[in-house]
């Protein structure tokens, strides 16, 4: 079994995202520089070239899922204590009392119930997982998301 590890200075994406902890209580808007580092269990290599797949395959993977997130505002729209309104240009979301209104085109809706570390480590490792039908061999995929240095949730997938 071979792991292969991937956690160049490009994988990341900086956003803007409050996290909410009950109906009634949530943090206030702020932003986190997240990190992302990928590591592939292979259970074997090709043995005339002695590699498991091509690095350069997977590497634009991760480079284009967190480019999609970066320099966003990130709304989770399966939340069942959001009231998300889209106008025009604008989107309107409401949690609890608190009302924010965001420029559309700076604003991603994920389909998460919340943005945390953990549901962005399964978002980005579903992603990661479809484009990566196409490597032979790789047994399970690990993404680590850091949201700030010393913090980091990971989340492992099984082919």
């Amino acid at each position: 079994m071979y792991g292969i590890h991937l956690a160049k200075e490009p994988f990341k994406f900086s956003v803007s995202h409050f996290t909410i902890f009950s109906p009634s209580h949530a943090e206030r808007l702020h932003g986190h520089n997240y990190q992302v580092s990928v590591s592939v269990s292979v259970g074997q290599i090709d043995d005339k070239i002695g590699l498991a797949f091509d690095f350069n395959e997977i590497k634009p993977m991760i480079r284009q899922i967190c480019d999609s997130m970066d320099e966003r505002i990130l709304i989770p729209e399966k939340s069942p204590y959001l009231k998300i309104q889209k106008e025009g240009t604008q989107v309107r979301v409401q949690f609890n009392h608190k009302k924010y209104e965001f420029p559309i085109e700076d604003t991603i809706f994920l389909p998460l119930v919340n943005v945390t570390t953990e549901e962005l480590a399964r978002y980005v490792g579903e992603h990661l997982r479809s484009g990566m039908a196409k490597i032979p061999g790789w047994t399970d995929i690990q993404i680590n998301i850091e949201e700030t240095r010393g913090q980091s949730v990971s989340y492992k997938l099984i082919r």
